[in-house]
C-alpha cells in the first residue's frame, strides 16, 4: 500500500501496510523492549518498526535499528526524523533527512472511534461548533480527522518542545478547504513551533491518515 506523501514534499520516504508482522522483523534489542508485552502490542510494535525500516531503506539507510527514548518515542538514526503510527487495520511510517525536514508527525485512525461523550475531553468549544455544523452522517469522518490531526501534531511537536499537551491545548480549524492547527496553551518552548500548522489528511477505505511537518529553512 502506498499513500503518496511525496506529493506534499519530495523529501519524504514512507511505507504503509495492512499486513501485520510478528517480532521476527525486530533486532534483539528491539525485541527486548516488548518481551513481556501482549500479543497485539507485539504485532503493532513490530509492524510499525517494519514500516519504519522499509522507509529507511528507501532513504538509503540499511539495517536501521529503532529503539525508544525516555518518553517512549522512537529513536531514529542520526540525521533522520520520522514518525510511526498504526490502527488495528493499518500501520505506516514516514522518514526524512533532518537537513530537509525539521519535524514530522503521522497518525492513522479508523473512522468512527470517537464517540460524542468524548467531545468535551477532546475538542474545544470552537471545534465542537464546527462538528455540530455537519450532518450526522458526516460526524464520524470529521471527528476522526480532528482527533487524528491532533495526534499527528503531538508527535510532530514533542521532539521539539519536550512538552506533553492535552487535546484541548490545541485547536483545529477548517479554512479555505484546509485543516489548520494552532497551539492555544502558553508554555516555555512554544516559540519553536509554527504559528499555524497545516494538517494534511487522506482517506483509505475506513482509515484516516493525518500528517503534518515543518520544512527545515536551513536545508
Amino acid at each position: 500500500m502506498f499513500v503518496d506523501l511525496q506529493l506534499l514534499s519530495p523529501h519524504f520516504y514512507q511505507h504503509f501496510t495492512t499486513t501485520f508482522n510478528g517480532d521476527e522483523v525486530l533486532t534483539a534489542r528491539e525485541k527486548a523492549l516488548i518481551e513481556h508485552s501482549a500479543e497485539q502490542r507485539i504485532k503493532h510494535f513490530s509492524t510499525g518498526r517494519f514500516c519504519a525500516k522499509q522507509a529507511l531503506n528507501k532513504a538509503g539507510i540499511a539495517d536501521g535499528e529503532i529503539l525508544v527514548g525516555e518518553s517512549r518515542e522512537p529513536l531514529w538514526p542520526e540525521g533522520i526524523v520520522g514518525s510511526i503510527s498504526h490502527s488495528k487495520q493499518m500501520a505506516g511510517a514516514v522518514v526524512a533527512a533532518t537537513g530537509k525536514i525539521f519535524s514530522v508527525g503521522l497518525d492513522i485512525e479508523t473512522i468512527g472511534g470517537v464517540r460524542r461523550d468524548m467531545w468535551d475531553m477532546l475538542f474545544t468549544p470552537s471545534e465542537q461548533q464546527f462538528l455540530n455544523s455537519h450532518a450526522d452522517d458526516e460526524l464520524a469522518l470529521y471527528t476522526t480527522i480532528l482527533f487524528s490531526g491532533k495526534e499527528a501534531f503531538y508527535k510532530f511537536q514533542h521532539p521539539l518542545t519536550k512538552t506533553f499537551l492535552d487535546f484541548t491545548d490545541v485547536e483545529m480549524s477548517f479554512v479555505n478547504g484546509r485543516f489548520w492547527l494552532k497551539v492555544i496553551k502558553d508554555f516555555a518552548g512554544k516559540e519553536v513551533l509554527p504559528t499555524l500548522t497545516q494538517i494534511h489528511f487522506t482517506k483509505q477505505n475506513d482509515q484516516i491518515i493525518t500528517f503534518c511537518y515543518h520544512l527545515n529553512d536551513r536545508g
